[in-house]
């Protein structure tokens, strides 16, 4: 390996904005203010988003994987994190039968992850990337999990590792006074001991039995403590892993391949450290390290054992993270510190969790970019508060912000930009969204959406959000975190007591970080460490004057001898809950402590009972808070970068006046586009600035202080009133910008060289015998409508379950009872695929498309379709129907001989279970216990039908495209199937795939000529709309003789295409309008506005109400800007002129509205469009 390239691809990238090694090479300085904003304005590589690139979904093709990294060149993206994804034991029954790691065996992909094929096309790949100027790395989830296969399980069954003893367990027996005990003593035992009085009963085991008596007078407890193999102490385990996965990168690429590698990010590590891991050396090394023999005392791990039982686990615990540190971490951190590079984590328990890995806080920062994930629509400031503060703490250089899986494809701008701010503020400044997919696989593959990249409709705006991104990371990343108050991380209390209570922890943390009062969690490690002077507690770059105890029920004897010594020299000390019950000096009930504990607390009103009060009294206690406003609320960050002082601020209310702590000249720094403007003040005194905040509330703001003159308010302009307001109503010319190039097949299967636009994929139909007459007015129930593919091959009917079935019970059935039942035969029952596993879907239809689920005795009936005389073969899958009927008789063969034409068939399912099944909720686990049944005709010499493989080019029953006979309710009645769907604002021209023909066409009620219907393929036909052309929509009806089984909305082979021109439509939600409901992508707007002389002159506003997804605004041409949150309103005073202006708002919706088509649990709402009311509003001045 070549350090030097990897010195350069460092330097290049500039991941890491502090450099760890001492041999490493500086990064550039941004503490002078000019380099400081035009880092800010155009930032340097390496603070652009780095995402997860999940390589399943679709057999991985060099080329494709060029021009999506050609699709991000300009997109600021820094790196790619190749991410793979775990199979469901329950779904891929295969696959996990021999076992797996964790939640399920890794899908390895095509080629399969760490192949020689891999090997080839990453080294390839990598080096591109490095052409590219963009990192490349691996995001370890699921491949480094133990039981999947590959590089740890490596080292895992290597010599010296398959036993090594490194797990305690213990049994206890209580014993009466004068009881005799015989027990079976465990292999590998290391103790046996009897409490109290810790007397010794090792030699009482002979042969592996345990013989005892108790002495009289005395009741006792027995512990047996044994071990069992585990690895997480193995003295050469992270050195190991190093050799077996790290190491390998170097090994196997080639001089340019090499020069891609930046960094490596562990994932949800699967590491079970915890207070009864072991090491075959531990008992030196306790005494070596704790001045005492710990095996007599092993039984205070589990049970209390005396007053000295907290002091053992807290002693203990200390122990094993430092074995831990050393052997395992360090050697990893070591690896990527050496060569410069970012290692980033999102570890189990994500900071909620104090004691996983025994030590959350000290395992998490042996990563040099610590950090946390950020799912779904929840809050997750609490976990990134943790991450940061592990960062500030050990001199970390990022702080990662793994964003934001499990969202879903409604997801869009505005949630976009709240979570994230939300994170930034919480300290978060290395981006990696969750989702980008090397293949959607025709919409049918996913985990955890949405991808917020290339296939958005909006990824014209998300450059420009990327962009924001980038810069606020930046601008985050420089200098240091300033805070005043630190908040003791209960790690220490929960080692000691199990059962201690985190709720005020967690409740004082809220609540500080909701009044506008940041803080900093810390661990005792880092406690220890800090210096004290003149009432402030120094820690890295940290000064805090003010520590939080909250329910802290133990501590290591030195931390709270560091609390006493800060409190001594003037520091403030504030707790809340419970005080100190024991330290590591002899356990509980210590006098010293007990003192110590009083002083600080004995009368000063400083231990509060409620944490609701936090905040008032670190407000009264503190003599100038770095940040206030007028109604005590907001969330602020800041950082110190040489002699200037950055304020990122948000949930502020507009109005409120605000106080900071610093002073001289003040500037807003807009992360939107880059450009810094002064800030007026309302005044400024030798304690800090105020201001009047001029920002919404969901905005988030950056104020920066620099050494210079403030400018005050009332010197910067005039003032404004509202003069009037115009309602933009009525309708608005529109046209489409098609965004979902199909290329790859991304969006649909197959795929195919085009962007998919507007269309009509439901239709309302109804089927018409030859003897009634129907027109385009006569009326059809909008329920009987399907997606194209969809049709209602058979009826169903349930009976109560104590019902004993017999041929008469079709009898008492009334037709009007048997409902439609609808599939398609190569999707099954619409929105109900069977089960995918986890995170969405993964390309698998259940080939059972009868689905049993209603409590009782079910029957199915249908006609089915027999091409020829001869022998047929019924196939059949998952539940066996209890009576099979056709034409009226028990069918008691798999082979019948059938002649030509239709046949009656019923099938009988009798006592199914009663279930349910709500896609909505099938997201992180979609599992379909339901039962299922498959009952298909053949000819008896049609080859057995082939499973599809989730990684074939279709996604698909089985049954689909086999030589099936076609089932129909209607069998061979005469008639028509007429069909009812709207088209697209302005659409000129319609494409149909049919099965089937055209017998009549009405537009508008209108009857259409069939020599328009131009045949264009064998069952495609095109129709130009010529005079029937409405620049609205338009409603169409058809009729079709179907080929025989093609019924209902499965005539459609595909959606109907529209060619749309010079359109109109008013302003609200696109999906109510027309065929709009599936169509994602772009619209423009547009509307003439007129301006008098007058007006020209005043200034104006355009308030555009609501947007989903984001909007481009543009004046007469000009473009004035890009919006991706509300509010979505804009001055545009410099953009208008006397007389007409024409005025055009570019809105890109979700994937929502494409997504309601596929049965997708995230697919959400398909909302769209300039929503509105749309006002142009002007103020003349006061």
């Amino acid at each position: 390996m070549k350090r030097v390239a990897l010195h350069i691809c460092l330097c290049i990238l500039g991941l890491g904005s502090v450099c760890l090694s001492a041999d490493a090479q500086p990064l550039p300085s941004f503490e002078e203010y000019a380099a400081l904003k035009a880092g800010f304005a155009n930032p340097p590589r390496g603070y652009g988003n780095v995402p997860f690139y999940w390589w399943n979904g679709d057999s991985l093709k060099y080329e494709r994987l060029v021009e999506q990294l050609s699709l991000l060149d300009d997109a600021t993206t820094d790196g790619l994190s190749v991410s793979y994804i775990h199979t469901h034991p329950q779904v891929d029954v295969e696959l996990n039968a021999h076992g797996y790691g964790s939640f399920g065996r890794a899908d390895a992909g095509i080629p399969a992850f760490y192949s020689e094929e891999w090997w080839k096309l990453w080294n390839r790949f990598s080096g591109e990337c490095a052409r590219r100027g963009i990192g490349l790395g691996v995001d370890d989830y699921v491949v480094g999990w133990a039981g999947n296969g590959f590089y740890v399980d490596e080292v895992l069954q290597s010599e010296g590792f398959r036993n090594y003893q490194g797990r305690l367990h213990c049994r206890s027996y209580s014993v009466a006074a004068g009881e005799r005990l015989e027990a079976d003593v465990p292999e590998h035992t290391l103790l046996v001991v009897a409490y109290p009085g810790q007397t010794d009963l090792t030699d009482c085991v002979k042969s592996g039995k345990l013989e005892w008596t108790a002495p009289t007078g005395k009741d006792c407890k027995v512990f047996v403590i044994s071990t069992t193999a585990s690895p997480e102490l193995h003295p050469d385990y992270g050195k190991r892993l190093v050799e077996a996965y790290f190491n390998r990168f170097e090994e196997k690429l080639d001089e340019q391949g090499r020069k891609g590698l930046n960094y490596f990010f562990q994932d949800e590590l699967h590491y079970d450290l915890n207070l009864y891991s072991w090491c075959e050396d531990m008992r030196g090394e306790f005494l070596k390290r704790k001045g005492y023999d710990v095996l007599p005392y092993l039984p205070a791990l589990w049970e209390h054992v005396g007053e000295v039982t907290p002091k053992i686990r807290l002693d203990y615990a200390q122990v094993v993270t430092e074995l831990a540190e050393e052997r395992y971490f360090k050697p990893i951190f070591d690896w990527h510190n050496e060569r410069g590079l970012i290692y980033g984590c999102d570890n189990n328990g994500r900071g909620l969790e104090p004691l996983q890995y025994l030590d959350y806080f000290r395992v998490i920062s042996w990563y040099t970019a610590p950090g946390n994930d950020a799912p779904a629509r929840g809050s997750s400031y609490r976990q990134t508060k943790v991450s940061s503060s592990v960062t500030h703490l050990y001199g970390r250089p990022r702080t990662w912000l793994e964003a934001f899986h499990s969202m879903g494809w409604d997801s869009n701008g505005e949630w976009l930009t709240s979570q994230l701010d939300l994170h930034l503020i919480a300290g978060g400044n290395l981006l990696c969204l969750h989702g980008l997919y090397y293949s959607t696989h025709g919409g049918w593959w996913e985990w955890a959406p949405p991808c917020f990249h290339f296939r958005m409709p909006y990824w014209p705006h998300m450059k420009r959000w990327l962009k924001y991104a980038q810069r606020m990371c930046f601008l985050l990343s420089q200098g240091s975190h300033v805070c005043d108050i630190a908040v003791m991380y209960p790690t220490e209390s929960l080692q000691a007591y199990p059962d201690a209570q985190v709720d005020n922890f967690w409740k004082v943390a809220d609540l500080l970080g909701e009044h506008g009062l940041d803080y900093d969690f810390i661990d005792y490690q880092s406690l220890q460490r800090a210096e004290v002077d003149s009432g402030i507690l120094r820690m890295a770059d940290e000064e805090y004057k003010i520590l939080v105890l909250a329910d802290m029920r133990a501590m290591h004897h030195e931390t709270l001898q560091k609390v006493y010594d800060f409190y001594k020299q003037g520091g403030i000390v504030l707790a809340v809950g419970t005080l100190p019950e024991a330290t590591t000096l002899t356990g509980e009930k210590n006098s010293e402590v007990s003192a110590m504990l009083q002083e600080m607390f004995g009368s000063n009103g400083r231990l509060l009972s409620d944490a609701d009060r936090m905040p008032e009294l670190v407000i009264s206690l503190l003599a100038v808070p770095d940040f206030r406003t007028s109604d005590g609320k907001g969330r602020v960050l800041h950082r110190r970068v040489g002699n200037q002082d950055i304020y990122m601020v948000m949930n502020v209310r507009k109005g409120e006046e605000v106080f900071f702590r610093s002073k001289g000249r003040l500037e807003c720094w807009n992360a939107k586009n880059g450009l810094c403007s002064q800030v007026p003040i309302l005044r400024q005194t030798k304690q800090g600035t105020w201001i009047r905040y001029d920002a919404e509330y969901n905005e988030s703001q950056l104020f920066v202080f620099s050494p210079g003159e403030a400018v005050y308010a009332g010197s910067e302009g005039p003032e404004y009133r509202l003069a009037d307001e115009t309602l933009l109503d009525g309708d608005w010319d529109v046209e489409f910008l098609p965004t979902m190039n199909n290329k790859w097949g991304d969006f649909r299967l197959p795929a195919a060289d085009e962007c998919i636009g507007p269309e009509v994929r439901q239709f309302t139909y109804r089927f018409i015998p030859s003897a009634e007459r129907f027109t385009a007015d006569t009326e059809m129930e909008a329920d009987c409508s399907a997606i194209y593919g969809y049709a209602p091959y058979m009826e169903t009917v349930t009976l109560p379950d104590t019902v004993s079935w017999h041929w008469g019970c079709l009898a008492g059935i009334p037709d009007s009872s048997w409902e439609p039942y609808c599939y398609s035969w190569q999707y099954g029952v619409f929105d109900q695929p069977g089960s995918q596993g986890c995170h969405g879907l993964k390309g698998k239809v259940d080939n059972c498309f009868l689905i049993l689920d209603k409590g009782g005795l079910q029957l199915f009936r249908t006609q089915v379709y027999v091409p020829a005389d001869g022998v047929y073969r019924i196939r059949q899958e998952g539940e066996e129907p209890g009576y099979c009927y056709l034409d009226g008789e028990l069918l008691e063969t798999e082979k019948p001989v059938l002649t030509k034409g239709w046949h009656s068939l019923l099938l009988v399912y009798e006592h199914t279970p009663k279930g349910s099944y709500v896609l909505s909720e099938k997201k992180s686990n979609s599992i379909d216990t339901r039962k299922r049944s498959a009952v298909v005709f053949y000819p008896e010499n049609c080859l057995a039908p082939k499973e599809n493989n989730p990684y074939d080019t279709i996604v698909a029953m089985k049954w689909y495209r086999t030589g099936y006979l076609q089932y129909s309710v209607q069998g061979g009645s005469k008639g028509v199937w007429a069909f009812r769907f709207q088209t697209a604002p302005g659409t000129e021209r319609m494409t149909i795939k049919l099965k089937g023909k055209v017998r009549r066409l009405w537009i508008d009620g209108s009857q259409v000529s069939l020599r328009r219907l131009k045949q264009t393929a064998a069952d495609s036909y095109l129709l130009d709309f010529g005079k029937n052309y409405s620049s609205g929509i338009c409603m169409v009806t058809m009729t079709v003789e179907p080929e025989p089984g093609f019924v209902g909305a499965a005539c459609f082979a595909e959606p109907v295409k529209l060619d749309c021109r010079g359109g109109k439509m008013p302003v609200g939600n696109w999906a109510g309008y027309g065929a709009l409901k599936f169509y994602s992508g772009g619209v423009i707007y547009r509307k003439e506005i007129r301006i008098s002389e007058e007006t020209s002159r005043m200034k104006t506003v355009l308030d555009l109400g609501g947007v989903n997804a984001t909007c481009e605004v543009r004046i007469n041409g000009n473009p004035v800007d890009v919006l991706m949150q509300s509010p979505y309103r804009l001055d545009i005073s410099d953009w208008l002129v006397a007389g007409d202006n024409r005025l055009e708002v570019l809105v890109y919706s979700t994937l929502s509205n494409h997504y309601q088509t596929i049965p997708s649990a995230y697919r959400g709402e398909p909302v769209a469009g300039l929503l509105g009311p749309v006002k142009v509003i002007r103020y003349e001045e006061k």
